[in-house]
């Protein structure tokens, strides 16, 4: 008798060949970015990583008001014609797959631009339902070299072009939100490691002192679901004690999309790249005047 198929593990076979199919047409499909010029002073790069809040799920998206774009905000496009260039950063960003609503990263990096008077361009390197346990053939392990694909690997591959492309362009802060599909598959202890390991990595990569900024999983989610997200959410609420130069930003309540969609809504995701930005401005106010323009 075979073993019973984990319902939060691998899907069956026949469904990942679908999801892959899908991602492919979607990619296809994607969005051709506007263009933009350069930027007269080095980009200040801020990747936007982990699962579907990361990714981009809010329903409400503003165009016109809230979330217009900001002309200094630009996004590294991960997928669609315009892969491999810097484009206008309009929600839904172009990750891997086109994202489906409003993400936080946008709301952040306004704030990061006008505080500063400098471009910022958005890595989105963020993919929904994937976890630092192999799932379908993702990962977000720094140290997997067998899983199909690794996120993070994929992600400083693009941080680094980056880089090489705009010369003197930074890395100011990474935003991460991500652990729901890691609750069931992995004890909170082994998160921890997996989660220290990633951050310390980014910093041997980006600088010693590099600020890692974590937003809290949905309050309704971790509530309403048969899973136990403790262990997972305490490993993010203790990472500032752990970890000098990260912050733990709480999600706000009453702010998802519905009750069969427990995803941030649009506001809920402004809250996140607002409390975002709140912390980052506290503990980095010397890091801001040094990357203001005069």
């Amino acid at each position: 008798m075979s073993a019973q198929r984990n319902p939060d593990g691998d899907s069956a076979l026949w469904r990942q060949l679908l999801v892959e199919a899908k991602c492919v047409v979607k990619r296809l499909i994607a969005p051709r970015g506007t263009p933009v010029d350069p930027p007269n002073t080095p980009y200040l790069v801020v990747p936007v990583l982990g699962q579907s809040n990361a990714f981009g799920m809010g329903v409400g998206l503003d165009l016109e008001g809230l979330d217009k774009p900001h002309p200094r905000v630009h996004q590294w496009a991960m997928c669609g014609p315009s892969k491999g260039s810097a484009v206008l950063a309009v929600d839904p960003l172009l990750h891997e797959i086109p994202a489906k609503g409003l993400g936080f990263g946008t709301t952040f990096a306004r704030h990061l631009a006008d505080a500063t008077g400098r471009t910022v361009l958005l890595i989105p390197g963020a993919r929904g339902d994937t976890s630092f346990t192999p799932k379908n053939g993702y990962t977000w392990d720094p140290a997997d070299t067998r899983t199909r694909v690794n996120l993070y690997q994929r992600a400083v591959s693009a941080i680094d072009t980056v880089l090489s492309r705009y010369p003197g362009s930074e890395v100011p802060v990474v935003l991460w939100h991500q652990g729901e599909t890691d609750v069931p598959l992995m004890a909170g202890s082994v998160y921890q490691a997996k989660l220290d390991y990633m951050i310390n990595d980014l910093r041997s990569r980006y600088g010693t002192g590099l600020p890692v900024l974590l937003g809290q999983m949905v309050p309704e989610e971790m509530e309403l679901s048969h899973k136990d997200y403790s262990a997972v959410n305490a490993v993010h609420v203790d990472t500032p004690n752990r970890l000098a130069h990260t912050a733990f930003i709480p999600g706000a309540r009453n702010c998802i999309n519905g009750g069969a969609d427990r995803h941030y809504n649009a506001d809920g995701q402004r809250r996140m790249g607002l409390g975002m930005w709140t912390a980052y401005q506290q503990m980095c106010a010397d890091r801001l005047a040094e990357y203001a323009i005069d």
